[in-house]
């Protein structure tokens, strides 16, 4: 027994010893933002929520647009009718209430049906495309009151006042005029009548097509509008899917030369006679290497705001240039690195709202902050960098840096066998962290990719099939609209593809401009 509870004693005091021991150890505290996959999913997750702030907008208003074509023709085609509810003493409201039933019973169904898709449709092609990169729970259909009763209202209202307003335009005549056809728009000269040389060599039918262009004022503008919102949105979609799968591509060819990272636990690794030296320079695999520091910081401005970068310092000049193409994206120019130079990629200068010449602040580890004159802004697609000098570095710091990190470029050329035979030679050190190929921050990156461009593909499906339907109700009403025109000219001797070039190169030329107009509006967008 006593044996027994001298035993426990020592035990005791073995364990207290391993708490005083980590007491005084170094404590750092991280959550959840620390880690890479919560950090990198939060930020998937913001520009998602970046997208869904801009996209909604556009299609309401043009979902709004073709409200509005639709009841305004709605109400036009009923003008007898409502003429002769007048005559016979209906009231406007009671005249009015039977369009706005109908409206609203349509904008409801179509509301509840968009509803549906939009928490059960969409948001599951977006988790199945992050459960390709992650590793995420089951996908659970919520719905958010508050959402489901501000996307009712929006639609509700947009719907019933389009029709409340063609309603209104039309109860403002007189019975005996409702119940008369409807007299098209009077014909006037355009401009082009003015060019005489031009107007003389067109054909008659180009002639009426140009004239008939700005005579239905509300058609064209309807079409011009509505092509204009839906080729914004396809735009913007094609835009970002080819700008977003080719970052990767683009960074580590044009940007960054090099293949191999290997971090070091030791700076001995770098003079040892047999150590990382020796097996670089004898492996037939390796062209060249250079020697780096690099470490995540964070970094702020003068303003207060801040970010994280990884500060990247190189021991050889030449190599750093070698490596890194150090220039600017407008206008390419090359930024020089130089025994003063401090290098910024340009997303972390914009969201820290700083230029060249401005000063930056490094936060240390122990709470201190170094000021840091930037003396360049560097194109950049992945990773947030600030290139430091080893002379500005050890200014700033006062130590030289330790030397923690080797670049290379190596002749594996994404041959897995050779890769993986690289990296088993170079891992034997035991003062090696860990090694790691381009190929392997690629495939992440891709992944990350991949998932926001499912995304888009959602987006330039709906832009589509929103294009569709407009052009499709814009074309139906017009064609509706000029019945009796159209049944004239046939009359007149016209062949039906001379009726057909009649109506739809109007169509054509109202297309090209709502095309060109949506253009204009996509690029900013």
């Amino acid at each position: 027994a006593k044996t027994k509870l001298a035993d426990a004693e020592q035990k005791i005091r073995d364990a207290q010893a391993d708490i005083d021991e980590i007491s005084a150890g170094e404590w750092y505290t991280l959550d959840r933002d620390a880690i890479p996959c919560f950090a990198t999913f939060e930020q998937n997750a913001d520009r998602i929520a970046d997208i869904a702030r801009i996209f909604p907008v556009f299609f309401f208003l043009v979902a709004a647009l073709v409200a509005l074509t639709t009841m305004t023709r709605m109400v036009e085609e009923n003008r007898q009718q409502i003429g002769t509810l007048k005559a016979l003493g209906y009231s406007n409201f009671a005249i009015s209430a039977k369009y706005l039933l109908y409206a609203l019973a349509a904008s409801l169904s179509g509301a509840l049906a968009g509803i549906l898709v939009g928490f059960a449709g969409f948001p599951s092609v977006i988790w199945y495309a992050y459960s390709i990169m992650y590793q995420v729970p089951d996908f659970q259909i919520i719905y958010y009151p508050n959402l489901i009763a501000i996307s009712l209202a929006v639609s509700v209202a947009v719907i019933s006042l389009a029709t409340f307003f063609a309603c209104a335009e039309t109860l403002r005549e007189k019975p005996a005029s409702l119940m008369l056809t409807k007299a098209p728009p009077a014909g006037r000269r355009v401009i082009l009548e003015y060019i005489r040389p031009l107007w003389r060599r067109m054909s008659f039918s180009h002639k009426v097509t140009a004239r008939n262009l700005l005579r239905y004022k509300k058609r064209f503008f309807m079409t011009v509008l509505g092509v204009a919102g839906c080729t914004a949105l396809l735009l913007v979609g094609f835009g970002l899917q080819d700008s977003i799968m080719d970052i990767v591509n683009y960074q580590y060819t044009k940007l960054n030369h090099y293949d191999l990272t290997i971090s070091l636990s030791e700076e001995k690794a770098l003079t040892e006679q047999n150590g990382l030296s020796a097996i670089l320079s004898d492996s037939a695999q390796i062209e060249s290497s250079g020697a780096y520091y690099t470490k995540s910081m964070t970094v702020s401005s003068k303003e207060g705001k801040e970010g994280t970068v990884m500060l990247t310092v190189g021991q050889d000049a030449a190599n750093v240039q070698a490596y890194f193409t150090l220039r600017t994206r407008v206008g390419q120019h090359k930024i020089d690195y130089g025994e003063n130079s401090a290098i910024l990629t340009e997303k972390t200068a914009e969201t820290l709202g700083v230029k060249v010449g401005d000063t930056i602040w490094l936060h240390t580890e122990d709470g201190g902050r170094k000021a840091v004159k930037i003396t360049g802004v560097t194109e950049n697609y992945i990773f947030s960098r600030l290139i430091l000098s080893p002379g500005l570095y050890e200014e700033i710091t006062g130590a030289a840096p330790a030397w923690n990190t080797v670049l290379a470029q190596s002749t594996c050329g994404g041959d897995l066998a050779a890769c993986n035979a690289l990296s088993s030679d170079i891992l034997q050190k035991n003062y090696i962290s860990s090694v790691s190929f381009i190929e392997d921050t690629t495939s992440a990156f891709t992944n990350v990719i991949s998932c926001i461009n499912y995304v888009v593909l959602v987006v330039i499906a709906c832009a589509g099939a929103l294009a569709a339907v407009v052009l499709y109700n814009l074309i139906n009403i017009n064609i509706a609209e000029r019945k009796k025109e159209l049944a004239t000219i046939k009359v007149l001797g016209f062949y039906d593809r001379e009726v057909n070039r009649y109506i739809f190169r109007e169509i054509d030329i109202l297309s090209f401009i709502g095309a060109l107009v949506g253009l204009g509006i996509g690029v900013p967008l």
